[in-house]
């Protein structure tokens, strides 16, 4: 019998599987949080054959590991892109300014400023 995890990570890898099942599960993952879990995510996060909305659900849920660990891999953070990347900055910005100021300090091309509208 399956567990919980292995059951998450086949609904992500099922061909059947609608975009909001894939969702869920991406999202139900950050709830454990080992290597292999990061891992899963960190490729759905990069992979653009997943939806814009699961990708950024693994970015969120791949801070929010980070997070619930307290450490962070800056070099994991530093290869998430597009939507990936702005959902895990996002989190990890409101929650850990000293990280992400850490990050903005070995990635300054990665983070961008939102430009203030007059």
């Amino acid at each position: 019998m399956k567990t919980d995890k292995e059951m998450l990570i086949s609904v992500i890898y099922n061909d059947t599987s609608r975009d909001d099942e894939i969702d869920d599960a991406v999202m139900d993952l950050s709830k454990f949080d080992d290597d292999e879990v990061i891992q899963i995510l960190m490729k759905v996060a990069n992979n653009a054959s997943f939806d814009h909305m699961i990708r950024a659900s693994a970015g969120e849920s791949l801070a929010d590991i980070w997070l619930r660990r307290s450490i962070i891999n800056y070099t994991q953070l530093g290869t998430l892109t597009e939507i990936a990347l702005k959902e895990a900055l996002a989190m990890i910005k409101s929650n850990r300014t000293d990280w992400y100021t850490t990050f903005s300090e070995l990635f300054p091309m990665k983070v961008k400023e939102e430009p203030i509208l007059r």
